[in-house]
């Protein structure tokens, strides 16, 4: 029996060995890995069945790790935490200045009412009348307001004070025409929103509180009196 050994010709490539299945194991830097694992993406198979947003994602990914270190001076400083650091700054500011001034809208600053010394309650009305004329609403039903707390201050019924906000004023009305509180409230909260919480007034508002000043005019003001406290007669 004749046997015939046939060897290979020597011109035949054998297998390619891949990047990733060395027999010795790797220890890439990371320049390294990312070249090694993009020449592995790069095969037609992957091609195929890994494409669109998942892997640009992946491409994202990397290329993200490579530019989120930085040096200054010497010393690596991670830019993941510090992105994410001015990301929180930025929406506190941004939720700052959201709700600032809604804020400022419902609750309103509380200052004096800046009554001129000497000006009367028909003078400020008629000041008021013309802002209305005007279109100035604000400023008609601010100085309606003035009007309101002055002819108080001329009746007697409030001491004249330098310094008294509308708030104050309010107060200080609605203990002596408690019937008319809550339109004495209303009208100081108006006032406070339209001079320090950037709300607009309407013509209406001014048609209300040029109401409630004929009505207090007309009204008469309730004192409380405390009563007589108990005399000691000392026995004879």
């Amino acid at each position: 029996m004749l046997l015939v050994a046939i060897t290979p010709p020597k011109d035949l490539p054998g297998p390619v060995p891949s990047p990733l299945s060395a027999s010795t194991p790797l220890a890439p830097s990371p320049d390294e890995g990312r070249e090694l694992l993009e020449r592995e993406l790069a095969d037609p198979t992957y091609q195929r069945e890994f494409t669109g947003p998942v892997r640009q994602a992946i491409e994202d990914f990397l290329a993200w790790l490579s530019d989120r270190m930085g040096s200054i001076g010497g010393v690596d400083i991670p830019y993941g935490p510090l992105i994410i650091m001015v990301l929180l700054i930025a929406a506190i500011v941004l939720i700052i200045l959201l709700v600032r001034p809604r804020l400022q809208r419902t609750g309103g600053a509380d200052e004096a009412l800046t009554i001129e010394p000497g000006i009367s309650s028909d003078e400020l009305r008629a000041r008021a009348e013309e802002h209305r004329r005007a279109g100035r609403t604000d400023e008609c039903f601010r100085d309606l307001y003035r009007a309101v707390v002055r002819a108080a201050e001329e009746r007697e019924i409030l001491t004249e004070l330098m310094g008294r906000t509308a708030t104050e004023a309010a107060r200080e009305l609605s203990a002596v025409f408690p019937s008319h509180g809550p339109r004495i409230g209303t009208a100081a909260e108006l006032f406070n929103l339209s001079r320090y919480g950037g709300r607009s007034l309407t013509a209406q508002d001014c048609e209300d509180l040029s109401g409630l000043d004929a009505t207090l005019a007309a009204a008469e003001p309730q004192t409380s009196q405390s009563p007589a406290a108990p005399q000691v007669v000392a026995p004879r």
